[in-house]
Parts: C-alpha cells; structure tokens; sequence
C-alpha cells in the first residue's frame, strides 16, 4: 500500500496514526448518538468509528464534497459526514430505510417537532374508536387487538399531520414501537413469535411507549443538532450541503446526476435471506406505514411475503444451474474466492451457492457505483468474514481484488473488534461478526 503524492501521502499516515491511536474499537461510543434510536436497524455501524475516519479523509476532499453510501441502512456513515459539511447521496432498496434516513438528515427544527407532537397528543386523546385501519395476513399473530386498535390512533394521528417531514419522523417512532410492542420477539431480526403464554402474560403500553420515546428522540435531535451547529454545518435550520435520499437497487445503477467524490458504506456482508434479514425487520412496520409516505418509485410489491425485500437484496436470489455455470469464471475473476472455493469439498459446494450469487451481485453493484464516482475518489468500505458451512468466506480479500480489477488500489487497511456481540450471537452468526476491517482505496 504505498502513495505517490505526499498530499495524500499524509492522509495515510494520520490514518495509519489513528489504527494505532484512535478508536476503531468503538469503545466510547454512545448507544444514543446520532440519533440511532429511533429504530433499531439490523447491524447499524457504530459512528464514532465513521467520525474518525471521516475527521481525517475530510481535510483532504475538494470544496464542495459529495459522499454517497449505495447501501445506506440506518444512515450511520451519512450521519457522520454531516459533521463535516459533505454532500450527501444515500440509496438502499429496503423502502423503510429510505424513510428512516430521511428522517434522520432533515435535522428538523426542535420546536416544530414539539408542536407536532402536541397535536398528536390531542388527536390521540380525542379519538374514541376501537376500529383497526391495517388488515393484512398475520396481523392477529403479530399483534393483540388492543395493541392493533392502539397502533390504529397513533397511525390516524399521524396522518392528520401537514408537514411530510414531521411525519417521517413519526412514523419511524411508530416503527419502533411496533418493534417492541408487537409478537414478534426482539432478540432476533427474523421474525419470531412469542409464545403463547408470554403473548398472555405481557402488558404492553403503545401509546405511552410511543410519547416516552419521542421525548427520547427529540433529546437526541437536540444533541445532533448541536454537534452540527458546533461544527459549523447547520445553517439556521438547514443543513449546510445537498441532500438526495433515493429508493434504489444498487445492482442497476445509483441515481446521482453528478460525480461523487468518497464513498462510505459496509455493504451486507452475505445474502439477506440467511444472514442479517433487512427486510424481514422491516416487513410489520411497514404493514402500518401508508404507501403515500414511502418511495414513490418503488419497482416491487415489498409486502408481498415477509422475505420480499430480502429475495430482493445481493444473493436474495440464486438459481442452482445459473450458479453452477458461474463458478468458473467468477473464480478466476476473483482469486481469492477461487482459491476459497479450490478449498471446497465436490460434495459440499452447493452449500456455497448463495455465497457465490451474493458476491456476483455484489459486483454488479461495483460495476454500477464506480461510474458515479470521480477519478480519484476515496472508497471507505467496512467489511467482516462471514462463516458459511463453518468455513470463513474471505470477504475482505475478495472486496480487494474486486475493487483491484477497478484498478483501484488498497491504500489503508485497519482490523477492528466488534465489542457488542449480543445480538449476533442470538442470530447465530457471533463467529462471522467478532471482527471487521476497515479497508480504504483510491487511485492516484
């Protein structure tokens, strides 16, 4: 990993500095930072880690600067390049992710929250109904009947609101409170009913969890907010760059009319059927968010079954005969996986197959981001080794030898411990998730 120009040849070493120094751990993160709990999304990427980075590769961007993440989630990497004033391009193809990081970047004035939701205190107050607005398959699984009538008047509440951004908001409150309120059990991101006798036994509050937890998010848009105005990016009630938040799948293309000057993501890390299920997560909150709210350009019926947008996602997908005919010459486009895949037994590499699709999608991505990119754009990409059939699916060298026949090489390489194990291990995954590396490139 070596640099020819001494500009950025200081940018690797403050970089090399801070693998020594800094953070990547996550140690002093903060659970509540950047207002990350609104919703809990699946494998949300820890801030302080993009912060740091980003305070580093920052100094060394043009003036203006436009950042895009083509896998955006729960906005994490977005989020943190707000602090330092970057143009913003995010793009995901799970409609609530659009919607949650919408909500997160308007950076909506205090006050107009406040009084939104005092209107929706008085709405819920006044509204006697015991009728149910959602009908779907399942609803009475997921959810009780008070809990449904409950969900229905802050649903009625919310859509009596004017200001679109506002609801948005409140419709990602809404989201969390499904999460926890509903059936489903919360230590895993498939869905998973409670049991019966658990189902019977809890008392639930959704309207009361509902308000506590806007109090707690207009506490944390405060503290944004002011981590924004503090760095100079917030301009009265505005942010200070552009802002495009778009519904798209990244396997056909991103959306932006100009060139991007870094990326910052952490593309999935294996298919979304059998690792990390996005949208299964999403699938109950959605059922209850009106499609007028969501994405007009959506492209697929994502309600259709509870694994839609997974089946949608890299590797949701893989036809057997299709899959087979590909190994070949994917090996020898990507030697790491060829030489991971040498090491397969003949009668165990079907059980690879979603391996192998999830990492031909992921390149079509590249093939479809790096275009939208700048010459010399900075590609900061986190990244960790899934176990497939207890094998260690080499993820990182293969990103490296993908983005190499972009002729875009490494430039920084830092390994990082992942210190919250808690839900991986529910998810059965805690062996694919102990580490990450954070890999960055650039051509010169």
């Amino acid at each position: 990993m070596t640099c020819s120009n001494p500009y950025y040849r200081e940018m690797i070493l403050r970089l090399e500095d801070l693998k020594i120094n800094g953070d990547l751990d996550g140690i002093t993160a903060e659970k509540g930072d950047n207002l990350h709990r609104l919703f809990y999304y699946p494998a949300m990427m820890v801030p302080v880690i993009q912060s740091q980075i980003m305070a580093i590769i920052s100094d060394f961007l043009p003036n203006p600067a436009t950042a895009i993440d083509p896998f955006m989630g729960s906005g994490t990497s977005l989020m943190s390049c707000m602090e330092y004033g970057l143009g913003l391009y995010g793009q995901d193809i799970n409609p609530l992710s659009v919607l949650l990081v919408k909500a997160k970047t308007a950076v909506l004035d205090v006050q107009r929250v406040q009084s939104a939701k005092e209107k929706i205190w008085f709405a819920i107050e006044s509204d006697h109904s015991e009728s149910v607005d959602v009908r779907f398959s399942g609803i009475d699984k997921w959810f009780t009947r008070d809990v449904q009538v409950s969900l229905s008047k802050i649903r009625r509440a919310i859509i009596s609101l004017p200001d679109k951004e506002v609801r948005s908001l409140f419709w990602i409150i809404m989201a969390e409170v499904i999460r926890i309120d509903s059936n489903d059990r919360t230590s895993t991101f498939k869905l998973h009913q409670r049991q019966e006798k658990e189902i019977a036994s809890r008392c639930v509050d959704v309207v009361g969890d509902f308000f506590a937890l806007i109090n707690r998010g207009i506490i944390d848009l405060k503290a944004f907010r002011n981590k924004l105005e503090t760095k100079g990016t917030l301009v009265g009630n505005s942010y200070s760059a552009p802002i495009e938040i778009k519904w798209g799948n990244t396997m056909y293309g991103i959306s932006s009319s100009s060139k991007i000057d870094i990326l910052v993501s952490s593309p999935p890390y294996g298919d979304n059927q059998t690792t990390v299920t996005y949208g299964q997560h999403s699938y109950l909150p959605l059922q209850w968010i009106p499609r007028s709210e969501l994405p007009d350009d959506v492209d697929y019926d994502y309600l259709r079954t509870t694994q839609e947008i997974d089946s949608k996602s890299l590797g949701g997908r893989s036809n057997k005969r299709q899959v087979k005919d590909l190994i070949s010459s994917i090996s020898n486009r990507i030697p790491s996986l060829g030489a991971f895949l040498d090491r397969v037994p003949p009668e165990d590499i079907e059980k690879y197959y979603k391996t192998v699709s999830f990492i031909a999608d992921f390149e079509q991505s590249l093939d479809a981001i790096i275009p939208a990119m700048k010459d010399n754009a900075i590609y900061v990409w986190t990244i960790g080794n899934r176990f497939v059939n207890k094998q260690e699916v080499p993820n990182n060298q293969i990103l490296i030898d993908l983005m190499a026949n972009h002729r875009i090489p490494l430039i920084f390489d830092a390994e990082r411990t992942i210190l919250n194990k808690k839900q991986a291990k529910r998810n059965r995954s805690s062996r694919t998730m102990e580490k990450e590396r954070i890999l960055i490139f650039q051509k010169q």
